[in-house]
């Protein structure tokens, strides 16, 4: 059996350059992050800078807190969250969206060739295909490990929950569906970062007696979140304000590090664990994608109608079994990361 080895030298270029796509984009970050925390004068700008931005966040959050009556409510802890790494978090999502538009542009681009050609036409750049589907993944799975990056997107949702609850006590009849709606949705966001509010904090291991006992105590604060959300329709806004002092109490006892007591028991008595199927449907979003792949692959599709259709297949399944308007809301909540 004869070997071709121009094939095999193919593929060992793009192994090495799939490498360097993976090293360079780590190395960058691991450097500016040491120079940022290390070096004196980095280190006071972005204190300052963080500072900064945390108090813009929290501007909106106290405004409306104060429509709601809410104003003589402790918020220190809250408050305070954000100090150390708030500018880094919104800095962060807005590199990762230039990269994306970067790559979805050019997508963009060839599948508009490949309509007027009446044949499937390749990314007209490599570079731009490859930080889509390459860098983009890996920077967002560096943030997502990075714990002071999670932890303060719960924090922001949590602020957002509150806005929406001033948002539905303010509205006229005519808005109402539309400010209840987008509670609906920031508040979904909320239940469903507590049921792995474990895994955002990273202060429990996977052994832990904690983790379980953090695990079975968010089920019941969702569950007590999802009471107070039913009140809404019959009791107006004193529901509001009872559900917007909930989520001032949980984001204060997670931004002091009690993961396990977000509520305290008395206000959780006789409350039923909520179900959590974060798993399954993380599991069918991947069987699903990695179907699309697959198929895409028996079929001899070219490699960009494989980039496509694999994407085409994971947003269609996360449309089908979070529901669209999870999606909407996902898109909101990165936005609101973004332009908050």
């Amino acid at each position: 059996m004869s070997i071709d080895m121009e094939r095999v030298a193919e593929v060992q270029r793009m192994i090495i350059a799939l490498g360097l796509l993976v090293t360079v984009p780590l190395l960058m970050y691991r450097c500016a992050k040491w120079a940022l925390f290390k070096v004196p004068a980095f280190r006071d700008f972005t204190t300052a800078w963080n500072a900064r931005v945390a108090e813009k966040d929290f501007t909106d959050t106290l405004v409306a807190l104060r429509k709601l009556g809410l104003s003589n409510i402790p918020l220190d802890p809250l408050r305070k969250a954000g100090r150390k790494n708030a500018a880094f978090v919104h800095t962060r999502y807005q590199i990762y969206m230039f990269l994306f538009a970067f790559g979805a542009s050019d997508l963009f681009k060839s599948a508009i060739d490949s309509i007027d050609k009446q044949r499937v036409v390749g990314s007209m750049s490599k570079s731009a295909l490859a930080l889509a589907l390459v860098v983009l993944p890996l920077l967002v799975w560096q943030a997502r490990r990075s714990p002071g990056v999670a932890r303060y997107r719960f924090l922001l949702s949590i602020m957002s929950a509150i806005e929406a609850c001033e948002a539905v006590m303010s509205s006229q009849p005519d808005d109402r569906h539309k400010k209840l709606r987008r509670l609906d949705d920031a508040c979904a966001t909320v239940r469903r970062s507590i049921l792995k509010v474990h895994l955002i904090a990273a202060s429990t291991g996977r052994s832990s007696p904690r983790r379980q006992r953090a695990k079975q105590h968010a089920a019941l604060v969702v569950a007590k979140l999802q009471i107070a959300e039913a009140e809404i329709d019959r009791k107006g806004d004193g529901a509001l304000r009872g559900l917007a002092a909930l989520l001032v109490k949980i984001g204060n006892n997670y931004a002091i590090g009690n993961v396990g007591n977000l509520l305290p028991d008395q206000t959780l008595k006789g409350v039923a664990a909520a179900p959590n199927r974060e798993g399954l449907r993380m599991a069918g979003v991947i069987v699903a994608t990695g179907s699309g792949l697959c198929v895409s692959v028996l079929l001899g599709f070219p490699e960009i109608a494989i980039a496509v259709t694999t994407a085409i297949s994971a947003l269609f399944a996360c449309m089908v079994i979070y529901g669209p308007r999870s999606a909407v809301a996902k898109s909101q909540e990165l936005l609101g990361v973004i332009w908050r």
